[in-house]
């Protein structure tokens, strides 16, 4: 057909045949458009369907086997701004996500956080969880019953009160593998044997050997050489030695002390200054945070001039007056200068405090006691042999206060008020100067019932609002500051994805009240669940 327009399927679009054609095909079309979008809906929704499926079975398999905390305030020091509404999922030991819009599969361990708030476990870095104050020597060796009840609530106590690790600056023997043992218990660091000078502080009785001098981790300084043991070899005790040893057993710290007497109630050797220097050295070399115990103007002075990391304590003691409980121009100076220079400061009030109870006992009538101590230790210490070993301590201060004071005898609970004022004076000062203001309680200190375990930590976190301390340092200050400072926040210190699970849920806000610390509702340890009545003493 020459000439014809003709369609590809032979017919003309212009003839009868071809318009029936094309009304056909129209139809056809239009079916097979029709015909497809349906299909595409339908395939749509089927493949929505599908992806929803897979969705949900995801977050099935990603929370089966994990807890979720729900629609809980979240507070972690590293943010600006409470993260409200927030879920967080636990998953083997860790934080695996924080959201604030998350579904949750059916196989989860849920909690309802309405109402509740969140943070990071607490952590202590000035603890000695070996020392088994308040039990008295003859106690203890008496009563073997009260040592291993008391031993076993050590760790439960920490936890009790919030605290999920800490550090010990000083430890003894073979205490901390104990309670690493434990079957629940707050993750123990330290800091290794302290390095110390013959005849100085903690180090008063002479070794009987140069096996017992090493694990006293005695330090030769050729300042004190005409009092060094004769039959010590001074080159077995360089304190690059005297560091290796204290690094020895994975510790993350190394401690000295430079306490020349508590402000002259005695009389003891400090490491010089050059020895200081070569600690200092050492710790670097290894990476280890240097921590100088010291309580007056001249220990503070020499951890400075050392470069120490940390200073262990607060300041109560400068030249003067020792009625007087404001600082004097001397100390005031040596504040300021720990806050210009940035050095790290432990206030460790309570323990000051702690000493109050050698003559006021009440203490044992607290009913937050009996969270930290068993009851039989509790009532040992109210028992006439309890008594008589506190008189006996009673005795010797009220000899030490005559010492100091003199005649006619002061008042002892009067001259035990000095040193808490002091303290409190030094750390509001520091404080208002902008120092840097490290959470450590020095827990369970020594010759007394004041400073029990876990109770002395919340006693010590009440000290620091008394001084004036926002909330909201003092939650940083005994979390991500503490981690940070001793080199620990890789893993703990803060609420982010991929760190160890060690949180405290409140029934009160921390930011708004210092009672929040008593409203420990759950606590994790690395992702365990740990109710605070499955802490209380085994009696």
């Amino acid at each position: 057909m020459k000439g014809t327009k003709q369609s590809v399927f032979g017919f003309d679009w212009r003839d009868g045949r071809g318009m029936e054609a094309r009304r056909t095909m129209k139809h056809a079309a239009r079916g097979f458009w029709v015909g497809f979008a349906m299909a595409s809906f339908l395939g749509g929704v089927a493949i929505a369907r599908e992806s929803n499926r897979a969705a949900k079975d995801a977050r099935d398999k990603e929370t089966t086997g994990a807890t979720v905390i729900e629609d809980v305030t979240l507070i972690s020091p590293e943010r600006k701004a409470p993260l409200e509404h927030a879920t967080v999922v636990i998953r083997e030991g860790k934080i695996a996500e924080i959201r604030t819009k998350l579904a949750v599969g059916p196989q989860a361990k849920r909690i309802d956080g309405r109402g509740k708030f969140l943070i990071p476990g607490l952590i202590d870095t000035h603890v000695h969880a070996g020392d088994l104050t308040p039990l008295d020597d003859d106690g203890s060796d008496a009563h073997p019953e009260l040592v291993q009840a008391l031993r076993a609530q050590v760790p439960r106590a920490f936890l009790a009160f919030g605290f999920t690790t800490v550090v010990d600056l000083n430890p003894y023997g073979d205490a901390l593998q104990q309670l690493n043992a434990a079957p629940i218990h707050p993750k123990f660091f330290h800091c290794g044997p302290g390095v110390r000078v013959p005849g100085g502080y903690t180090a008063l009785r002479p070794p009987k050997d140069a096996e017992a001098a090493k694990r006293m981790n005695l330090v030769y300084d050729k300042a004190l050489a005409k009092d060094w043991p004769a039959n010590l070899d001074p080159k077995e005790f360089a304190p690059e030695l005297a560091v290796e040893r204290a690094a020895a057993d994975g510790s993350i710290c190394v401690k000295t002390f430079v306490e020349p007497g508590f402000g002259g109630v005695f009389h003891w050797p400090v490491p010089s200054a050059e020895t200081l220097a070569a600690i200092r050295a050492e710790a670097t070399k290894r990476g280890l945070v240097l921590v100088v115990h010291a309580t007056g103007v001249e220990g503070w002075r020499a951890a400075m001039d050392a470069h120490a990391d940390v200073i262990a304590h607060g300041l109560w003691h400068w030249p003067g007056d020792r009625r007087e409980t404001a600082p004097t121009p001397e100390a005031q100076e040596v504040v300021h200068a720990a806050a210009r220079t940035g050095i790290y400061v432990q206030p460790t009030m309570q323990v000051v405090y702690g000493d109050e109870s050698i003559f006021d006992r009440s203490i044992l009538d607290d009913p937050r006691l009996g969270k930290s101590l068993p009851r039989s230790v509790i009532a040992y210490l109210k028992s006439d042999e309890g008594k008589k070993a506190w008189q006996a301590t009673a005795d010797q201060y009220k000899g030490a206060i005559l010492k100091i004071f003199g005649t006619p005898p002061m008042d002892p609970a009067q001259a035990m008020a000095l040193g808490p004022a002091r303290v409190m004076a030094t750390t509001r000062l520091l404080q208002a100067d902008g120092g840097k203001l490290l959470f450590g309680s020095d827990t369970p200190s020594g010759g007394g019932i004041g400073n029990p375990f876990g109770l002395n930590e919340r006693m010590e976190l009440e000290r620091w609002f008394e001084a004036g301390v926002p909330l909201a340092q003092i939650l940083r200050a005994v979390t991500r500051d503490n981690a940070v400072a001793f080199g620990i926040a890789r893993d703990r210190g803060t609420i982010e994805v991929g760190k160890r699970a060690d949180l405290l849920l409140l029934g009160a806000d921390p930011l708004k009240t210092i009672r929040a610390y008593d409203a420990i509702e759950r606590i994790f340890v690395g992702g365990r669940e740990v109710k605070p009545d499955g802490l209380l003493p085994v009696n």
